[in-house]
């Protein structure tokens, strides 16, 4: 089930969203949270990491999986989703390498990288939230649309829209594949906190809010977990309305 929540602007649902995760760590001290990378959860993470410092709260048990990354791209490149994180969570925490579960984005073996990904996030006690942003084209972390859909950790080949993600323009190196946590690793989080911003994202959002499910919207299969909150950026979708626990497109669309 997806509960919807529309808030005015970006900053808005930004600061819904940093309590959230700042609730699941004060809930669980040694909760297990995984993070998306790009502009929608940006400044969640920033607002989570001045309300950590102000509360003093205790992150030195919370343990953070990265949720994808780009293959092939140097760990210093400034592209990758480690640099994002490494600049706006695991830096400012000072998060620990043991309470790190991350991708390494120059690995040799990318299949062998992510089978050491799954094993060590299936041997996690519990994922307390998983944080997800929206593709342009409905994915879900890469998670991409196909005829299938994998459970695991895996390498995918990124879409066409993929592949023009504003991360990209940051590097010189063409980037072609990707790896991933799969649809049962973000299915096994407690809670799902999903962030809808972009007008770019407004085809994903309604593969969300269509009653089909489909492996060609990937996040069309989030209306089958029983705990996932989607929080909207109202600037971003202004014919969207919700009634109740549900969303529609109002006639501004």
């Amino acid at each position: 089930m997806v509960r919807f929540e529309i808030e005015k602007n970006y900053e808005a649902m930004s600061e819904r969203a940093a309590q959230e995760i700042l609730d699941a760590i004060l809930k669980n001290p040694e909760a297990a949270i995984v993070l998306a990378t790009g502009h929608s959860p940006l400044y969640a993470y920033r607002e989570l990491v001045r309300k950590i410092r102000e509360q003093k709260a205790d992150v030195s048990r919370v343990t953070f999986v990265k949720l994808d990354e780009w293959a092939g791209l140097s760990p210093e490149d400034g592209a990758t989703c480690e640099a994002f994180l490494q600049k706006e969570i695991i830096g400012p925490l000072g998060i620990r390498e043991e309470n790190y579960i991350h991708f390494q984005a120059d690995c040799q073996d990318a299949t062998a990288e992510c089978a050491r990904i799954d094993a060590l996030y299936r041997a996690l006690p519990q994922v307390d939230l998983v944080i997800l942003g929206i593709g342009m084209n409905g994915h879900l972390g890469l998670n991409e649309p196909a005829d299938c859909l994998y459970a695991s950790a895996h390498v995918t080949e990124l879409n066409e829209k993929t592949k023009t993600h504003e991360m990209l323009t940051h590097t010189e190196r063409p980037v072609t594949q990707g790896v991933t946590l799969g649809m049962e690793n973000l299915f096994s989080g407690k809670k799902i906190l999903l962030l809808a911003d972009g007008r770019e994202k407004e085809a994903g959002l309604k593969g969300l809010l269509e009653d089909g499910i489909s492996t060609r919207v990937p996040v069309s299969f989030l209306k089958l977990h029983p705990n996932c909150l989607c929080l909207i950026n109202k600037e971003s979708f202004p014919g969207l309305e919700t009634d109740g626990n549900g969303a529609k497109w109002g006639t501004a669309v």
